[in-house]
């Protein structure tokens, strides 16, 4: 046979072998000249000439000599001169010493196969590789439809594509968060090297990539940073993108057709996916208005839907509350920004609750412990840049509360959220993150402005007015330092580069700060009234009329 009328292993369990062949021993490289299925009566091996496959029932063999062994079988085949035997039967240890010993590749097939059309798909792949080609994506393609209708899971969908091609593949959703990664099992491979593959691919440019020159188009392939990349469409939009990763290599007319099928049933789970997780959403949504538009002695019943809708409200939990509004003030509708929120929830795998309540967007956070409370302020100030990228006016709020817990805590925590996001309101602040427990000094004199106005402008003006009228004579930024000075702790390094000057510069200016307002910062007190001076200043500016130029 010429070198054309061969093939190897791993090509056979890409493009002829049953899915779910395994390579038990041998080398994936070895060379395959034709298949040959072994019978029960005599001739019990077929015309052999060197290089075959040879395929072995052993339930067959065993009703012409019960007493024979694949072992036994796997030697005289080897004898004979075939490259590889794949057998219907358990692997014995000692079948894998013989065929290692004989240097003949062992592979396990299915229980179900037929051998006959194994040999069929063997023999068509080497005399006819574009026809078994085509055959075999069309299998893949029925074991995909098949295994999404049994409700499998995404990853095992993902491994029958991945199998298929022998590379990795990935999975990243519309924003372009990874969402799975699977490594093909093909054939022996040297360890790790589809996970250091994965480990080295540029993340970075293929971001940026999905921002620029992603494809929108159902079944089209197009070459990505991480090797070639289509689109998942569900309701005729975007709902990820499932890649291939490859190196340098051209891809093959088969991979396409594996990935063109995939990604349509990949597709098909993800709106799955999505619409189950949109109904027990909906039910937390419409949970949260019951809940804060419900009253103490509906406790129990709402803590029945709770447990319906898959969540405690026993669980530790914060609020935050988002609310966008237009340049003038006015609220803006949430409907297109709650899925968002969601989607958010999902990708992150916390099982909250999301949902609307009057003109602002409720999240409840699960807390695995008090301290971790931080990552909930992270999270939430993330989401509130995404959701500030989606409204026209780019004006989105977000409010915290403290961690709680029980229905009647958590209303209370809903408050604390809400009046955080009016406070920072209040204070001219409608683009931040707010969390309520920074804002009581804030609350208290919020409340001594609308008592005794006239008592904050006097404290302001003997405290920093010789530093304002400094910074407007010599257009110096006094004001700016001090503040700068006071949210880096005093630390003079940080306030240096936060405040982008030389640290000599920054001494300087403190130095007349103290001069000018005859307190000295090395003592506590002193700097106690300068910092509530400044909280002050931010107050004052909430008065109509006042203008207050510095960025504070």
């Amino acid at each position: 046979m010429t070198d054309s009328n061969k093939t190897t292993i791993q090509a056979l369990l890409q493009f002829a072998l049953p899915l779910g062949t395994t390579l038990v021993s041998g080398s994936p490289d070895t060379s395959i000249t034709w298949a040959v299925t072994v019978r029960a009566q005599p001739p019990a091996f077929p015309d052999i000439y060197g290089g075959e496959l040879a395929l072995v029932s052993m339930d067959v063999l065993r009703g012409y000599d019960s007493r024979i062994t694949l072992a036994e079988v796997v030697a005289g085949l080897a004898e004979a001169g075939v490259h590889a035997v794949a057998a219907i039967d358990d692997i014995s240890t000692e079948t894998t010493e013989v065929a290692a010993q004989h240097s003949v590749a062992l592979l396990l097939l299915p229980e179900d196969c037929s051998l006959p059309r194994v040999e069929r798909a063997v023999t068509t792949l080497i005399v006819n590789q574009e026809a078994q080609l085509t055959q075999r994506a069309l299998e893949i393609q029925r074991q995909l439809a098949r295994l999404a209708a049994e409700n499998r899971d995404f990853n095992s969908l993902l491994q029958i594509i991945a199998r298929a091609t022998a590379r990795p593949v990935v999975v990243h959703d519309d924003a372009g968060v990874l969402m799975a990664q699977v490594y093909p099992s093909v054939a022996r491979r040297a360890a790790g090297a589809g996970r250091n593959l994965l480990q080295s691919l540029p993340y970075g440019a293929f971001q940026n990539w999905l921002a620029h020159e992603a494809p929108t188009t159902e079944g089209v392939v197009v070459s990505s940073p991480i090797g070639y990349t289509t689109a998942l469409k569900a309701e005729k939009r975007i709902a990820g993108y499932l890649s291939l990763v490859n190196g340098r290599e051209e891809l093959n007319e088969f991979d396409r057709l594996v990935m063109v099928y995939g990604a349509d049933v990949c597709a098909i789970e993800l709106a799955k996916s999505r619409a189950i997780a949109l109904a027990v959403e909906q039910t937390r949504g419409d949970w949260i208005q019951m809940w804060l538009g419900g009253t103490p002695a509906d406790d129990d019943l709402l803590a029945t839907r709770a447990q319906q809708a898959g969540f405690s409200p026993d669980t530790l939990y914060m609020v935050v509350v988002f609310r966008a509004t237009t340049g003038a003030g006015a609220s803006l509708p949430l409907d297109s920004l709650i899925p968002l929120v969601r989607d958010d929830m999902a990708r992150r795998q916390i099982n909250g609750a999301v949902g609307q309540y009057v003109d602002v967007i409720v999240a409840l956070y699960p807390l695995e412990n008090p301290a971790s409370g931080e990552r909930v302020r992270r999270i939430a100030e993330d989401v509130r840049a995404q959701l500030a990228g989606r409204t026209p006016s780019g004006l989105v709020a977000a409010g915290i509360s403290h961690p709680a817990t029980g229905l009647f805590a958590l209303r209370e925590a809903y408050r604390e959220a809400r009046d955080a996001v009016n406070i920072a309101s209040e204070l001219g602040d409608r683009e931040s993150t707010t969390y309520y427990g920074d804002l009581k000094l804030y609350q208290l004199l919020l409340a001594l402005k609308e008592r005794n106005l006239d008592h904050l402008r006097r404290f302001h003006q003997a405290t920093l007015g010789p530093l304002v009228e400094y910074d407007e004579r010599k257009q110096a930024d006094l004001i700016r330092t001090l503040n700068g000075f006071f949210e880096a702790n005093g630390n003079l390094a940080k306030a240096a580069s936060d405040l982008d000057v030389h640290r000599n510069t920054l001494v300087y200016r403190l130095e007349r700060i103290s001069e000018l307002t005859g307190l000295n910062l090395d003592d506590a007190d002193n700097r106690l009234l300068l910092h509530l001076a400044l909280k002050v200043r931010r107050v004052l500016a909430t008065v109509p009329g006042a203008r207050f130029d510095d960025s504070i």
